[in-house]
């Protein structure tokens, strides 16, 4: 009886050590194992609007990137054309430095005169690190006026690295940075046209031709995909930022330090296809758009106003998962009401009821406090109707 109580105890011991491997292979966060890693130094993939993170490995680190180092360049220079500061028409006259920049280039020479739109094409397309430069002093006027100006959109975006020379050299990113920089680009107007371009050609001032082909494999065996850059070094090995969008789901992919090309892009193609697969983009809200109609007002000019969301907000579910959205306001408010400050918030949570996100909720109009003769004409219409 002794021996057979032993091997019981043992027998029981055993299926319970199962049973709790078990439950905590059931139960442990499957993204990363989903996908092999373990070829990048880091890695992330993100839907693109939110930045929420399905995929990653040493995503803070800062690392060299090699020529995605050019990007925050890359960024103000996009960004500069898109709000009307440089025209894509100009002339550019290339300066010395800018015609010395090593790496992925336009081949432009000191002092050639050459379109804007021309070395934007190489800069998006192969990321030209002199039309790069050359671009960035012909918008700021200056080469340190557009170092300073590139740092002060890094600050703004939450980066914390800097920019010390148009030619990126010195920059050192992570792959979260680089995931806020592809967003940022891939709300670029500028940087869109020219993108997702496999093949194309510039003309010199003296009528040679630079032929640009787009090294991001991905742009032709990927579907949707948009872009975004590609680069590599012996320090850095290879790396790459990617963008895919599909109907209203996209996402942003990094890779960094992966041994060769080919590693490089089979592991940004899975991560990304796995997240197609696993996951869904559902937008929650746009910004403007109405998510409380006719909110009650005492003491204004307007008895009720729409209350609009501030800000889009895109939630990451996986396919099958659903949400529920609640709101945080008060029962009534109290004028006066300017639509610029925001009156309270709409939530949304999970499967499991946590708080997913939240957007701060504004007046869609201005509603100032009523005067006492406003008072009187509403009692006086009230006492004519009843």
């Amino acid at each position: 009886m002794k021996k057979r109580s032993m091997v019981q105890r043992i027998t029981s011991l055993l299926l319970a050590m199962l049973c709790a491997f078990c439950m905590q292979t059931a139960f442990a966060e499957p993204e990363n194992a989903a996908v092999d890693l373990s070829r990048a130094k880091s890695a992330a993939v993100a839907e693109a609007s939110s930045l929420s993170i399905v995929l990653a490995k040493e995503a803070d680190a800062k690392l060299d990137v090699a020529g995605l180092a050019r990007l925050p360049v890359l960024l103000y220079v996009c960004e500069s054309i898109d709000a009307g500061i440089f025209a894509p028409t100009a002339t550019v006259t290339i300066s010395e430095a800018a015609a010395a920049v090593r790496g992925p280039t336009a081949f432009v020479e000191p002092y050639e005169r050459i379109s804007a739109e021309a070395l934007l094409k190489a800069a998006v397309m192969i990321l030209a690190g002199d039309a790069i430069q050359a671009l960035a002093e012909a918008c700021a006027g200056t080469s340190g006026a557009a170092i300073a100006a590139v740092n002060a959109r890094l600050s703004s975006l939450s980066i914390e690295a800097e920019c010390m020379s148009l030619s990126g050299e010195g920059t050192r990113l992570s792959a979260n940075d680089l995931l806020k920089l592809g967003g940022a680009l891939a709300k670029s107007g500028t940087f869109c046209a020219y993108s997702a371009n496999y093949m194309d050609e510039i003309v010199h001032e003296k009528g040679n031709r630079t032929e640009l082909v787009n090294p991001n494999r991905l742009i032709r065996n990927t579907t949707g995909c948009f872009g975004i850059a590609t680069g590599s070094s012996a320090e850095a090995g290879y790396c790459g930022l990617f963008g895919v969008r599909r109907a209203e789901t996209a996402y942003l992919c990094v890779v960094t330090g992966a041994p060769d090309s080919a590693a490089r892009f089979s592991m940004a193609q899975e991560m990304i296809e796995y997240c197609f697969t696993a996951y869904k983009a559902t937008a929650l809200a746009r910004a403007g758009e109405v998510l409380v109609e006719a909110m009650p007002v005492r003491g204004g000019t307007l008895d009720t106003v729409d209350l609009v969301a501030g800000t889009d907000a895109v939630l990451l579910l996986r396919q099958g998962e659903t949400y529920e959205r609640g709101l945080s306001l008060p029962e009534i408010l109290t004028a006066p009401l300017p639509a610029n400050r925001a009156v309270g918030k709409a939530y949304f949570t999970g499967p499991d009821g946590t708080v997913v996100a939240e957007i701060d909720l504004f007046p869609k109009s201005d509603v100032s406090a009523a005067t006492l003769w406003e008072h009187v004409r509403r009692v006086f219409v009230y006492w004519l109707h009843a």
